[in-house]
């Protein structure tokens, strides 16, 4: 393992991810990619309705939103990063697309005016401090209608060092076993440096603090996980 630590990692700018290789890489860096984002895609469809209006906060190149697409081809969505290198990858992934709304702006920024029907998140939200998270918690909250959902495939931290020790002993399992390219692991590595997560319980009670009336995590592989929670009327 020694061997994967052997590369540099240069950071340009504000931008931790090439554009160019960042879809391709998810399923080699990310254990369960599909169900995890599978299970955003049908915790959203499963709440709304034909055409919903959907929030992407951190969106990337548009990959989590592609799939809600391909899902709930009605929907109306708006994609938010502050990367715009990032989102010109999505801008071109959605091009002459009337119903897909590209935006930059960070997740400290106000929320796009509107109400919408789900707000949805991928493994943006644990660069936040703790404080800055809560407070995000609060405003999507306040920004989804009656029924509405807000769902994250998020980077948790284990809630002991021993835990963590494991989850991250799995996650570097699961990168060797997708034969991923050693300098691609030590980008990520270096990446996770700026992560700050935290562990799923304290999430789900920040998320019912916030004023979402039901709580639950959908799918776990170690330190990945989709949670939602959900305005009720």
């Amino acid at each position: 393992m020694d061997a994967l630590m052997s590369q540099n990692f240069v950071i340009q700018g504000n931008d931790l991810w090439d554009p160019t290789t960042f879809d391709a890489l998810r399923r080699q860096l990310i254990p369960s990619f599909d169900l995890l984002y599978g299970s955003a895609v049908q915790a959203v469809a499963m709440t709304v309705g034909s055409a919903p209006r959907i929030l992407d906060l951190g969106a990337g190149t548009g990959l989590l939103s592609a799939a809600l697409l391909k899902e709930l081809p009605g929907a109306h969505l708006t994609l938010v990063d502050r990367s715009e290198i990032m989102l010109a990858k999505a801008r071109s992934r959605f091009t002459n697309q009337d119903n897909i709304t590209v935006r930059t702006g960070d997740l400290l920024d106000p929320i796009p005016v509107g109400v919408f029907d789900a707000v949805v998140s991928g493994l943006a939200i644990h660069h936040l401090t703790h404080d800055q998270k809560r407070d995000l918690f609060t405003r999507i909250r306040a920004a989804l209608g009656t029924d509405g959902v807000f769902v994250n495939v998020e980077q948790l931290l284990g809630s002991t060092p021993r835990l963590e020790k494991m989850y991250d002993e799995q996650h570097e399992r699961h990168v060797i076993n997708e034969d991923t390219p050693a300098h691609e692991w030590v980008a990520g590595r270096e990446r996770m440096k700026f992560d700050i997560p935290i562990d799923l319980d304290t999430q789900l009670g920040w998320l019912r603090e916030a004023g979402f009336s039901q709580v639950d995590c959908l799918s776990k592989d170690w330190r990945f996980a989709t949670y939602a929670a959900w305005v009720t009327s």
